[in-house]
């Protein structure tokens, strides 16, 4: 296995991470709008995309592995930065270099817009808890005094859902 194969996987898994890049800026306004078709369609294309990457991570890792057994070299995690160190040719080096910082810009990138859109997701959800928490009344919490003899045990919930269902 040459380098040149593992440096065209990496071509590839950047090319693919940039993708991914894009559908998570996609995703952001989407859920800011809440528009939950789109976000469907967005979230479907995300998963064809990380199954692709998936296999191209493990072709990588096979690469690599091959290339390691050539250069009877001992791999202990099997990085990119473990590849980078068993190269002695200087542009070799300098490209494999470049590509990493590459695809560690890109995937940091990627990470920040995935916490976003993360966030953006609990508040949605924090809202939706707040507003099912106003329709439904919860007898439990009164926060005006009634008369313990005017309550009735067994009294149903005044709230508009019947949350038994």
């Amino acid at each position: 296995m040459s380098l040149a194969d593992i440096m065209q996987t990496l071509e590839h898994q950047t090319e693919l991470y940039e993708q991914l890049l894009e559908t998570a800026k996609e995703k952001t306004p989407v859920l800011v709008h809440n528009d939950v078709d789109k976000l469907n369609g967005i979230i479907q294309k995300e998963r064809k995309l990380i199954a692709q990457a998936e296999v191209l991570e493990r072709a990588r890792i096979q690469q690599t592995n091959w290339y390691f057994a050539e250069i009877k070299h001992r791999s202990r995690l099997n990085t990119l930065r473990e590849l980078v160190q068993s190269v002695h040719h200087p542009e070799e080096k300098k490209r494999l270099i470049d590509k990493q910082q590459q695809l560690s810009s890109i995937l940091g990138e990627l990470q920040r817009n995935n916490a976003l859109n993360q966030q953006l997701i609990e508040q949605s959800l924090a809202f939706i808890n707040y507003s099912i928490d106003l329709v439904i009344d919860d007898p439990t919490e009164d926060l005006v005094y009634k008369h313990p003899m005017k309550g009735m045990p067994g009294a149903g919930r005044a709230g508009a859902f019947d949350t038994r269902a």
